[in-house]
């Protein structure tokens, strides 16, 4: 568990991670790069952006002011993405360098597939891309999003380089443990998108009166919670209070009694991957054809 704002977790690979960061969607133009160049100089060093997001050129133009004014581009871990309309190995290779062009960076920290495609094969080829991106150290690291236990066992198969990380939805009442477990299983990091339930954490009671205990607000509660469960919660926010806001979580511990009353809250959107009970079925029909004829 990370103890500090610039304290990092171990990834796979040997590289580190910072332990909490910005979520950037929906920021777009001077609004993004103001964003994360005010965040960088606040102490955040994780920024997470996509091509889906279209706002890379802004989020690179706030990473490279932060940096002429003082902070060290290994200090910076910058996320993105490859979008599901550019899968395959040739698509997803040109639609990297088009990202790394737009964010005028020389490499990204970590380079993920941003959402996975119901065919396996797909899914390995564009990994096959990303492998290749990493081995060229272009990326420093490379991983996937919303990627579900069966996506994942599938990909672990034929992976020549792990995933380091899967990014997926947590939140409090929604903590998807059984795909966290499993990663945690495999030494795979679970980042948080949407840690605050796109704002209205702010709406559950039994968070506020946590919140109250400690001084601390419903999102601060939420935050801590991933934080103490080993999660990367990348809260998104383009308030400066509320960014502010974000990272005071280094200066109080949830209780066990607390953690476990938030752990036991209703599980509500479990798994938003629309391809998650599709894959969920391959995979029972898969295992009931490799029992039935004895593994093969």
């Amino acid at each position: 568990m990370v103890e500090s704002l610039l304290d990092r977790m171990a990834l796979n690979n040997g590289y580190t991670i910072p332990g909490i960061g910005l979520g950037t969607s929906g920021m777009t133009g001077k609004e993004a790069e103001d964003v994360v160049f005010s965040a960088i100089m606040k102490g955040y060093r994780l920024i997470d952006t996509a091509s889906q997001y279209d706002n890379e050129e802004d989020i690179g133009r706030g990473v490279n002011r932060a940096i002429s004014s003082g902070i060290s581009r290994d200090e910076i871990f910058l996320v993105t993405k490859i979008w599901k309309t550019d899968a395959g190995f040739d698509k997803a290779t040109q639609a990297f360098e088009a990202s790394l062009n737009r964010l005028n960076q020389p490499y990204v920290d970590l380079l993920m597939i941003h959402w996975p495609d119901k065919d396996d094969a797909v899914n390995l080829e564009t990994w096959r891309a990303l492998e290749a991106i990493y081995e060229s150290g272009r990326a420093r690291s490379i991983g996937v999003s919303n990627f579900s236990r069966a996506d994942l066992s599938e990909l672990l198969k034929e992976a020549q380089v792990r995933p380091a990380i899967n990014q997926f939805e947590i939140y409090p009442g929604n903590p998807n443990e059984d795909l966290n477990d499993f990663c945690d299983s495999e030494n795979i990091v679970s980042m948080a998108h949407s840690p605050l339930k796109r704002g209205n954490i702010s709406k559950e009671r039994h968070l506020t009166t946590i919140g109250e205990k400690y001084g601390k607000t419903a999102s601060q509660v939420a935050i801590r919670w991933d934080i103490q469960r080993n999660v990367i919660p990348i809260p998104k926010s383009s308030n400066k209070d509320r960014i502010q806001e974000n990272i005071e979580v280094f200066d109080f511990m949830l209780s066990n009694e607390d953690m476990d009353t938030i752990n036991k809250l209703d599980k509500q959107n479990r798994d938003r991957n629309p391809n998650s009970l599709i894959r969920s079925e391959v995979m029972r029909a898969r295992n009931h054809r490799e029992q039935k004829h004895g593994g093969k």
